[in-house]
């Protein structure tokens, strides 16, 4: 009996021996799954953003393979602010999302807080942004109104140093003669930027912003971005 049952245990102990390894390296895959699915998501949302040429599924395709894996899904929008992937790696599945927030970001600083004013600006543009600020009683400000070309040029070459690449420094600072700030008819606000959004449609303000990656960009409503 002594015999059988360590003869037995013998078994047991083999047999549980072989499911935890099975189950290791199931566990092992899924992972590698998972982690190609995160990197895929990433470089989508990524391509989608300021820095990417605007082709997120490709992306999302290539870090997938790059990682063992195969893109099955892509809810990949161009230009959208969120992404989400499936992959399939060795009869495994995951998915994964990937957002940028949009609220980390800033525009670049043009002024001190408070010390922008809206002279220069449109005056449907001057009148929709003075009562915008003033309703939101301090909690949204004017970071950039008008600008001459001159600050235009400063702006994008402190852009280009910053990033050095000049069509990194496009996305986020538009070459001299080519923004709207430069005809008052643009204006970067800070602040508490949701609520400037419900102001202008509480308002009915002739106001949006065409640049998701720009979340504090306003122009008048019509305006090309």
């Amino acid at each position: 009996m002594s015999v059988l049952f360590v003869a037995c245990s013998l078994v047991l102990s083999l047999i549980c021996g072989t499911i935890v390894v099975a189950l290791g390296g199931a566990a092992q895959t899924r992972a590698r799954a998972q982690t190609a699915a995160d990197a895929a998501a990433l470089a989508a949302v990524f391509e989608s953003g300021p820095y990417g040429s605007a082709d997120p599924e490709q992306r999302a395709r290539e870090y997938a393979q790059h990682n063992g894996a195969r893109l099955t899904d892509c809810d990949c929008v161009e230009g959208a602010t969120e992404m989400e992937v499936e992959v399939a790696l060795d009869g495994f599945s995951a998915r994964a999302r990937a957002v940028i927030e949009l609220d980390k970001l800033a525009p670049a600083p043009v002024s001190p807080q408070g010390s922008a004013t809206t002279a220069g600006l449109q005056p449907a543009l001057k009148r929709a942004v003075d009562r915008l600020i003033a309703a939101s009683n301090g909690r949204v400000y004017l970071v950039s109104g008008a600008r001459s070309t001159d600050r235009q040029t400063e702006l994008w070459i402190e852009a280009l140093q910053k990033h050095g690449d000049p069509e990194a420094a496009d996305n986020w600072v538009a070459r001299p003669g080519t923004s709207n700030h430069e005809t008052g008819l643009a204006v970067d606000l800070g602040g508490d930027l949701g609520l400037a959004v419900s102001l202008v449609d509480e308002l009915g303000l002739p106001l949006w912003r065409p640049m998701s990656w720009e979340p504090w960009h306003f122009e008048l409503t019509g305006m090309d971005g």
